[in-house]
C-alpha cells in the first residue's frame, strides 16, 4: 500500500515539473519569465463596457491568494463610471484554446462591490503561465464580457 502512495506522489511531481514546458509548447509564445505586463484596461467583446483594473499585484503571486479591484465604465462614454454593476467572474487557463478554458482554478473567487469598485478576492494561481479572468458585467439592462490576461507568477 505504501509503494502505491509513493508511486502516485512521484508521478504527480514528474507531471508538475513538466507543466511549464508543456504549457509553452501548447500555444504560449514566450517563456514564463518573459511574459508581458498585466492588461489593465479592456472593453467587453460587445463594447458595452470598459473595465479598468485599479488595483492588481505588481507581480501575480504563485500559489498564494490575492485580489484585484476594478471599475466599470460605459463603453460608449468611457468617462462615465457605472455605479453598482453586477459582476461575475470565471478564471482559467486556456493552454492554446481560442475559446473556453482547459481548466479553472482550485479556488472559488468572491466578488463584492462598494462605491463603484468591484473587488475579486480569493484568486489563487496553482500553475505558472497565462491565466484569463473572464469578467461578465450586467448593468442598465446591458451585458458584456471582457477578458483580462494575468501572467503568473513570482515565487
Amino acid at each position: 500500500m505504501r509503494m502505491i502512495g509513493l508511486a502516485r506522489l512521484t508521478a504527480a511531481i514528474v507531471a508538475l515539473a513538466a507543466v511549464p514546458a508543456a504549457a509553452q509548447m501548447s500555444g504560449m509564445d514566450m517563456p514564463m519569465h518573459k511574459m508581458g505586463p498585466v492588461m489593465r484596461t479592456v472593453y467587453t467583446t460587445n463594447h458595452q463596457f470598459l473595465l479598468k483594473l485599479v488595483s492588481v499585484p505588481r507581480a501575480i503571486p504563485y500559489q498564494k491568494y490575492f485580489r484585484v479591484r476594478m471599475a466599470v465604465y460605459d463603453g460608449n462614454h468611457p468617462a462615465h463610471r457605472i455605479m453598482h454593476p453586477r459582476v461575475a467572474v470565471n478564471v482559467g487557463m486556456r493552454h492554446g484554446l481560442k475559446t473556453g478554458f482547459m481548466h479553472g482554478m482550485q479556488s472559488a473567487p468572491q466578488v463584492s462591490e462598494r462605491d463603484g469598485v468591484v473587488t475579486i478576492s480569493g484568486l489563487y494561481f496553482h500553475m505558472m503561465g497565462p491565466w484569463t479572468l473572464a469578467t461578465t458585467v450586467h448593468a442598465a439592462g446591458k451585458e458584456g464580457t471582457a477578458y483580462f490576461e494575468l501572467p503568473c507568477c513570482v515565487h
